[in-house]
This record gives C-alpha cells, sequence and structure tokens, in this order.
C-alpha cells in the first residue's frame, strides 16, 4: 500500500517537473510570481515563502537569452599573419 503511494508521489512530481520544464520562459515567470505572491501571504511558513522566491529567481534567470548552451560561441580572436615575411 504504502509503496503504491510513493510511487503515485514519484510519478506527480516527475510529471510537475516535465510540464514545468516545457513551458515557455514568459509564462512560467507569470506563473513562479503568482506562486511567491500566494506563498508571502501571512501565515504561511517561512520555507514556503523563500522556496517560491527561488522558484521565481531561477525563472528570471532562465528569461534572458542563452549564455550556456552550445550555440554561443567565444569572441573571436585576433587574427594572426601566417603569411610570414
Amino acid at each position: 500500500m504504502w509503496q503504491a503511494i510513493v510511487v503515485g508521489l514519484i510519478v506527480t512530481v516527475a510529471v510537475l517537473y516535465a510540464g514545468w520544464a516545457m513551458l515557455p520562459a514568459r509564462l512560467r515567470l507569470r506563473l513562479a510570481q503568482r506562486l511567491a505572491a500566494w506563498a508571502q501571504r501571512p501565515g504561511r511558513p517561512g520555507w514556503l515563502g523563500r522556496a517560491a522566491q527561488a522558484t521565481e529567481q531561477a525563472a528570471r534567470a532562465r528569461l534572458s537569452g542563452c549564455s550556456d548552451c552550445g550555440a554561443v560561441q567565444a569572441a573571436p580572436g585576433k587574427p594572426t599573419d601566417r603569411a610570414g615575411p
């Protein structure tokens, strides 16, 4: 019985993560902002507000262009003169 509950929780978390990762960045940020606003209401536990704020910061960081993918090229170096004298 408890094994089925644990497996169900793992599958639920995996589905939520996959759905979150596939959302467009702007929609992800909007949802993270709403979650942070909800979690920071009076009476909510402090860890929930901190987790929501971290989620919002992570969503905001991914909103800008890609900086760590393979498409980013290093700045071209100074050309060398290989012809010689």
